[in-house]
Parts: structure tokens; sequence; C-alpha cells
């Protein structure tokens, strides 16, 4: 149907007469020509702790200056009084933009994999149709494998090097990210798309990965360029994205300084941010063992307990206080 719109899913590919009983809402504009593409994703909301993996997309965007090829439809999967549209004037002519969920295709020199970028919102409800029209992609372009970004707040320093952890059942997927082998993990509780997504494409047959960059807790920062500098650095050197990312280094090394700033001028964060860097030094000193919590996070795609590091920086600075 070349320069139709296809609304896949309400057509059948047995005849434009024919419906199928799912509906889904994925649009494909146009179809660009690939090699075994590998789908790189990520979504805004729970399981993007300082925007780190969303940051990570939008560069790569602005880098390769690609326009999208097909995209989800908004209506069914979000409550627009929780994650509103916005209005913008365009030549002064008001225009609203309603949450997008984007797929943008990048094809690199030589033989490898070329890259289809998803660019997405976690949704309100409908997950399971979400999940069937991320998938629909996979399927319609002969996907080789879904990689998925995620930031978690975890007890880190920041005054250290951000830790990329990740995971992957595939030893292809694993050897080209150095991630571990994926364990089960013993947490129990509410979890998010991503984790959706990865169960969804590993029931169909294809082989997922995902990369989570450790976000300090105690840093109230969003976005967090360090972070998203951790993962374009693992991605790019892994994938040979060929991106540049110098500009976002001098940025990075800007947002360090004034992090360090904002810390010392607050005794009690100075103190608890010294606190969990002596824990880091202990434990790189082999005087303290690594928990088997944090052992968990490098094979593991669920997100650690945000409210366990709240509840730690309380009882430390309760500690604090009762000392002084």
């Amino acid at each position: 149907m070349g320069g139709l719109v296809t609304r896949l899913g309400r057509v059948s590919r047995r005849g434009v007469g024919d419906y199928d009983e799912c509906v889904s809402d994925l649009i494909i504009d146009r179809r660009p020509e690939l090699r075994n593409p590998l789908l790189i994703a990520a979504w805004a909301g729970w399981s993007d702790a300082g925007e780190s993996a969303t940051g990570a997309i939008r560069f790569m965007l602005r880098r390769w200056r690609e326009e999208p090829f097909a995209h989800i439809e908004a209506d069914q999967f979000y409550d627009f009084t929780q994650t509103r549209p916005l209005v913008r004037l365009d030549n002064g002519q008001r225009v609203i933009d309603w949450p997008k969920n984007e797929f943008t295709a990048h094809r690199l020199d030589g033989d490898g994999p070329d890259i289809i970028v998803m660019q997405g919102i976690e949704p309100h409800m409908s997950w399971h149709a979400y999940t069937a029209a991320v998938l629909e992609i996979c399927t319609e372009f002969n996907v080789s494998g879904l990689v998925t970004l995620g930031g978690l707040l975890a007890e880190v320093s920041h005054l250290r090097p951000v830790r990329v952890t990740g995971s992957s059942d595939d030893t292809e997927l694993r050897e080209l990210l150095s991630v571990e082998p994926r364990r089960g993990g013993g947490y129990e509780g509410p979890t998010g798309i991503i984790t959706v997504v990865n169960n969804a494409a590993r029931e169909a047959g294809l082989k997922t990965a995902s990369l989570w960059a450790s976000v300090p807790h105690y840093v109230n920062a969003s976005p967090n360029p360090k972070a998203t500098l951790a993962l374009l650095e693992r991605l790019n050197g892994a994938m040979s994205l060929g991106l540049r990312l110098h500009d976002l280094e001098v940025f990075v090394a800007r947002f360090d300084a004034q992090v360090a700033e904002e810390v010392a001028k607050n005794s009690e964060m100075a103190d608890y941010a010294r606190h969990i860097e002596e824990q880091q030094e202990k434990i790189d000193d082999g005087l303290v063992q690594v928990s088997g919590a944090q052992e968990e996070q490098g094979g593991s795609e669920e997100l650690p307990d945000a409210q366990s590091m709240v509840d730690e920086l309380e009882r430390f600075l309760r500690e604090q206080r009762g000392n002084n």
C-alpha cells in the first residue's frame, strides 16, 4: 500500500475488507529499508530516574535528525488529566502535541544491524494492547533484538562514575553489551512497562536485553545528564553508533560541579554523601559484602524498592541529629 497510512490490526493482510478481532493503534506512515534492526526503547515515567533513559533516546534523535516512521496513537492509553497534551504556536497557529510513542529508524555503516529507536511514555491503561503494538513493529520490520533502557534510584555516590548494569538471556547480546545473564531475583511487587514489554518479547521468541543507569537517590536533579552519558557510552561502544559525545561530556562536567556545590550547601546531605562514599570504598576494599539485593540489580529488570532508599536516608539523618 505504498504511500498509505496503515493501521495494523484494523485491516487484515487477507484483504482490505477483512478485519481482525484484535484492534491495534500502531500507525506506520512509511517503511524504511532496514537490515535486521535492533530496537532500542525507553519510556518516560516510573523506570526513568533522572530522565536518564529518555535523555539517551533524545540525544540520539537530535544527532541523527531522522523523522519518525511510525507511532502509537495515544487515545486509549493515557489519562490526559495526568499526562496532558501540550499546546504550541506554529507560524501563529495553535498546534496540540499529544503524548508521543514514536519509532525512528537509522541506517548504520558497515554490515551490522540497523537501529530503530522508540521514544515512549509509560501508558496509564491498556498495557496488553500497548505491548502488542510495540511487538507489531518487531514483526513488521524483522527486528533482531530488543534493548530497553532505564534509570533507577540507587544507593550510589554522586562522586563516582555512573554504574550501568544490565542483563540478557541471549549470549550474543550479553557479549555485545557487556551485561550479566538474567536472574529472576527475589523482587515481588509493582513493576513497569519495561518488564511487561520484555516478558512479552521473550515469549514471542525475540532476544532481549536491558540496561540500567544507577542514579544517586539523594540527588534531586532531573534531567541527569551524567546518567544519560553513561548509557550512551555503553551503547556507542557496543553498537558502533558513531555518536559524538563531547558536547554532552562538557555539560556533565558542569553538572557535576553544580551537584557538588548544592550538596556542600546542606551539611546533612554532605554527611550522607560521605557515608555512601565510605560504604562504597569498603565494598571496593572487600571490607563489606555486597547485599543480595545489590547483586541482583545487575541481572534483574526490576527497579529496587525506592521506599527503602528513602527510609535509609531518613534513618541516617535521624542518627546524625541524635549524635549532634
